[in-house]
């Protein structure tokens, strides 16, 4: 039984280590260019997984270029395909290779960062495909219930996705509006997504689908 778990940057690399110090089997893939094509993707998820059984798919991956930023009044047609619709394709070419992939029942997690929910001007186009992949986790969450495939989303702030666990945050996170101080006392963040994870492989979170969760200590709080 076999963990997978797609993405290049801190927090999907921190999540794999997390599973690995836990004693569970897990095949990463950190190569994103892979999701540019369909059949890429399936032979590069095969091979990774080998013979074994997929128990859960964490899916944690955007592209960098994404995370700069720039106003909206200055952004190219091919810097918007580049720092967006990029993201948005191999999201969608990830989750339609990873439903052939898996046995009915598996539990699919997706983590992404809440610049959706908080709203940052000058992040517009990573603003949107987070807010699209959302959404497309829960259209697929409607249709694959049908083979009992939970597909659920955990938001987390910027600097977390970007770099994990790292201390080490000077000069490489992009500034993100706080809206107010965390509700809880601070914490690893990958201890967190990593239990919340582990609530939707529980036999109770099997009846969660379609979710979409903050794990950022309260600093968010939606309706």
């Amino acid at each position: 039984m076999t963990a997978l778990v797609i993405g290049t940057g801190g927090l999907a690399r921190s999540i794999g280590e997390h599973f690995v110090s836990a004693g569970r089997s897990v095949a990463t893939i950190t190569a994103d260019a892979v999701f540019d094509d369909r059949v890429t993707a399936g032979d590069a998820l095969r091979s990774a997984v080998g013979d074994s059984v997929v128990e859960l798919v964490v899916l944690a991956q955007l592209d960098p270029a994404g995370f700069a930023t720039a106003p909206i009044t200055a952004i190219t047609e091919q810097q918007w395909d580049d720092t967006c619709e990029r993201s948005l394709r191999r999201a969608f070419i990830a989750l339609q290779q990873a439903h052939d992939l898996v046995a009915d029942g598996t539990p699919i997690v997706l983590v992404l960062p809440n610049v959706g929910a908080v709203g940052v001007a000058g992040l517009v186009p990573l603003c949107t495909a987070v807010e699209g992949i959302r959404v497309m986790a829960k259209a697929v969450a409607r249709r694959w219930g049908a083979r009992s495939i939970t597909v659920n989303t955990i938001g987390v702030e910027l600097a977390a996705f970007m770099l994990g666990d790292t201390e080490d945050r000077s000069g490489t996170v992009p500034p993100v509006p706080v809206l107010g101080s965390p509700a809880l006392p601070a914490s690893s963040v990958v201890d967190d997504v990593v239990g919340l994870i582990e609530v939707f492989e529980s036999p109770a979170g099997r009846a969660v689908t379609g979710a979409f969760l903050m794990a950022d200590r309260g600093t968010v709080m939606l309706p």
